[in-house]
């Protein structure tokens, strides 16, 4: 028995089918970007937006054919780099910020050959990042201010460079080298080992680069600022328990790791009851030096205690621990070395708090790709399940989880 030709769905039937869906779905997410606008706070706003840019990729992804991803990976790829060059260059500064620049003139301030300047800002011309007047002008686009030094942006993509696309270019040959398997150590990690200096950390390496250090933490700064502090845990016991107890010196928080010490601020402006006295700022030597010469009002009462992750805790016994934005950096076995350290120094009543971000599965894009560059450091992104038996391993109970 035959069947009709009407009875067979062609490929482009199916395609069509699916982009119809496609296509509704983004309507609805820029509809529900577009009503709503008031009390919208910026982890939302960001939310809706990453719901569009997801549902527009949806539909790239249903009408492209093979050959077509395989040009948009190339061309991204091309992309990025000539962006990473410019930035190099300086070429980006050179730009006025109001008018267009010669290739000529703009060859003369970077100390780079035309031709070869003429040839990367093509690239950055065909894909809207500048903008081109005549044959050998070009001027910047809102997209190319963002990567000038003084944006934060352009340290993100430094850091992008440096830890990702520099460090996956030599996975290949690590994990022929290292074995196929997740590293577990701070230093012989990918991104070390990717610039020639496996026998270091990531942090070591990059403290002997001051411009380095510079950029990234600048751009760490920001893509921290992504992640709120305020309104996502509940100190109410904690300000019960100090006013029990109001002549006591026991530490009510340690902030281990805490930098410029964003979330001690936080956390006190938003529970006024806990006193700035008792709480600790943990980090490096000179972390804590750049702190004391800003000499922030604050911070003026907050402990300041030098301390290495990877070493003994110095404050014992206190009512609560926060790590924030840490332990993705690490393997599991250094991840629960550092744990340990800080069970060790716990009373029985003492509560441990982190805050990270729990990998779905499947994991979404962003996720996963977030995950991918963390093998570099010889970190990774968990799952629940991996966090659970992470505090398992050094006798934590895991009691919590609190959603933002």
């Amino acid at each position: 028995m035959s069947t009709s030709p009407s009875a067979i769905s062609s490929p482009r039937t199916e395609t069509a089918k699916e982009l119809t869906a496609t296509t509704e779905h983004l309507n609805a997410t820029v509809q529900d970007f577009v009503t709503k606008t008031e009390d919208i706070n910026d982890v939302v706003d960001k939310a809706q937006r990453r719901k569009i840019i997801d549902a527009a990729q949806k539909i790239l992804d249903t009408i492209k054919e093979p050959g077509d991803r395989w040009i948009h990976f190339v061309q991204e790829t091309a992309s990025y780099t000539a962006a990473k060059l410019f930035y190099d260059w300086g070429a980006f500064e050179a730009i006025p910020l109001q008018e267009s620049i010669s290739y000529h003139e703009l060859a003369v301030f970077t100390d780079t050959e035309e031709a070869l300047l003429r040839r990367t800002g093509g690239v950055l011309v065909s894909n809207g990042v500048l903008k081109q007047f005549g044959e050998n002008n070009v001027s910047h686009t809102h997209r190319s201010l963002d990567y000038r030094r003084d944006s934060y942006v352009s340290d993100t993509l430094n850091m992008s460079w440096t830890n990702g696309f520099v460090s996956y270019a030599r996975y290949p040959e690590y994990f022929e080298k290292y074995g196929r398997k997740e590293p577990q150590t701070i230093n012989h990690v990918t991104v070390t080992f990717a610039h020639g200096k496996p026998e270091l950390g990531y942090y070591e390496m990059i403290e002997q680069d001051p411009e380095w250090l510079r950029s990234f933490t600048k751009g760490m700064a920001h893509t921290s600022s992504h992640s709120p502090i305020s309104g996502i845990y509940d100190f109410s016991w904690l300000v019960s328990e100090v006013e029990k107890n109001p002549n006591s010196d026991r530490a009510v928080l340690v902030d281990v790791g805490g930098g410029k010490g964003g979330a001690i601020k936080a956390i006190c402006e938003e529970f006024p009851g806990l006193p700035p006295h008792r709480f600790v700022l943990e980090d490096r030597p000179e972390t804590l030096e750049g702190i004391e010469a800003l000499d922030e009002p604050e911070l003026v009462q907050v402990q300041k205690v030098a301390m290495d992750f990877h070493k003994e805790q110095p404050v014992k016994g206190a009512y609560t621990y926060w790590v924030r934005r840490c332990f993705h950096n690490y393997s599991d076995e250094v991840s629960k070395n550092m744990l340990g350290i800080i069970a060790d120094a716990m009373a029985n009543d003492s509560r441990l708090l982190v805050q990270e971000d729990v990998l779905d599965n499947p994991p979404n894009k962003m996720a996963s790709f977030m995950d991918f560059m963390m093998i570099g450091f010889g970190g990774k992104q968990r799952t629940l399940e991996s966090w659970s038996r992470l505090f398992n391993a050094v006798g934590l109970a895991y009691l919590e989880r609190v959603k933002r």
